[in-house]
């Protein structure tokens, strides 16, 4: 691609400006400070390309920053946009080399032009971001010296400049990923005479936990808790993976879906050198009959309208673990009413002693709270005075007792 080398259009103004300090936030990354990714594209842009100085900026609406320079003369890091030469170049398409800005009416009355660092050569490359290519910035070499760029190093200037945009876009794709999979939360599902909800906590940007409940014909609901070992990025999109190839089989039983998914994901986490726990179950709201399958979870907690408690163990190896076919082990247990589920994620253990034992814990935190809202939120409030170190989901199926259906119905009638 040649360089401009026709009058320089104005920076886009109004709601371009606008457009663009947004998508620079949605970057995040100019309150980050040195960044090495950064440092490392700047670095060699100056070295191969012989100039004294090298910049990595981005344009917000009426400011540029300078998030690296390699560069003697220290700049920055905030200047005001139209006093620079990216400010007047954002409205280019392609590249742009300035031979020598002292003879070019396009930006001889620069401040960077007529005192220090006194430039007079000058070469950008645009960064672009979001659906419609928006330019946020520059990578950009100026040196005192009069001088111009053969085809091999304005090739290499522009492959420096989608080096640098990659690395821009990098945490804008985390908080597009991060988008993607919170949207994967279950919606709220009304059940007579019950209360299911819960929560996902990351440990970092994404959860390998998962937990999803839905309605499975007309006196069915299906709800589940898995983890995939490990954490973060990997873990996360593990889990959006299994999280689909369940809900594919939403109308099969358990133990059935739960066989069918692992012999579809089994490969993959094997790949991955990983497995994940999961606890699968049917509800039948008009009986409180729950069947399941729980593959390798075993964190599952009964608390009965009685005082009384019971952890469900699992026998069976987790997802990815399990030896090919094995049959799985099938469980089922009886919501009395007012008895309550709580299933929970590993992380769950962390708050306390690490051990089963959190669990007993957790039932009395429950039994300690008014309702499930405030059960929630004192569990947020434990995780932040105890960081559990993982991922933390918490799922809450609460039968109504006796006496609530009783008031309710009073009320209504």
């Amino acid at each position: 691609m040649q360089p401009e080398t026709a009058m320089s259009v104005p920076a886009p103004t109004g709601a371009d400006a606008v457009r663009r300090a947004a998508l620079i936030a949605a970057l995040d990354v100019v309150d980050g400070g040195v960044e090495e990714r950064f440092e490392r594209i700047t670095r060699i842009a100056r070295e191969a390309l012989g100039v004294s100085g090298s910049f990595l900026n981005l344009a917000g609406e009426t400011t540029l920053t300078i998030k690296s320079q390699q560069s003697d003369a220290v700049f920055g890091p905030v200047i005001p946009l139209q006093d620079t030469f990216c400010g007047r170049t954002l409205g280019e398409q392609g590249p742009v080399v300035v031979p020598d800005a002292r003879v070019d009416a396009r930006y001889a009355d620069l401040p960077m032009v007529l005192g220090d660092p006194n430039v007079r050569f000058y070469a950008g490359v645009g960064l672009r971001a979001g659906d419609d290519d928006l330019k946020v910035g520059t990578l950009c070499l100026i040196d005192p010296e009069p001088r111009t760029l053969d085809a091999d190093e304005l090739e290499l200037l522009q492959e420096l400049g989608i080096w640098a945009e990659r690395e821009l876009l990098a945490g804008a794709d985390e908080d597009r990923l991060r988008t993607v999979l919170n949207g994967l939360q279950p919606a709220e599902v009304q059940v007579p005479g019950y209360r299911i909800t819960g929560m996902s906590i990351p440990h970092g940007l994404v959860s390998g936990d998962f937990h999803d409940w839905h309605r499975s014909g007309e006196d069915s609901i299906h709800l589940t808790v898995s983890d995939v070992m490990g954490k973060g990025m990997s873990a996360g999109l593990l889990a959006a993976n299994i999280r689909g190839g369940l809900l594919a089989r939403g109308d099969q039983d358990p133990g059935v879906a739960v066989a069918g998914l692992e012999a579809q994901v089994a490969p993959e986490l094997s790949r991955a050198e990983s497995f994940a726990t999961m606890f699968h179950g049917r509800l039948t709201p008009s009986t409180g009959r729950l069947d399941f399958a729980d593959a390798g979870h075993g964190l599952v907690l009964q608390l009965r309208d009685d005082g009384a408690e019971r952890i469900l163990r699992s026998s069976d190896l987790p997802i990815g673990l399990h030896p090919a076919g094995m049959p799985r082990a099938a469980g089922s247990l009886v919501l009395r009413p007012g008895d309550v589920l709580i299933v929970v994620t590993d992380g769950a253990l962390e708050l306390w002693d690490s051990t089963l034992a959190s669990l007993s814990e957790l039932g009395s935190l429950y039994r300690e709270s008014p309702d499930v809202e405030t059960f929630l939120q004192r569990v947020r409030a434990r995780v932040v005075e105890h960081d559990p170190g993982d991922d933390l989901t918490v799922v809450v199926v609460a039968r109504e007792s006796v006496e609530a259906v009783e008031a309710v119905e009073s009320v209504e009638a």
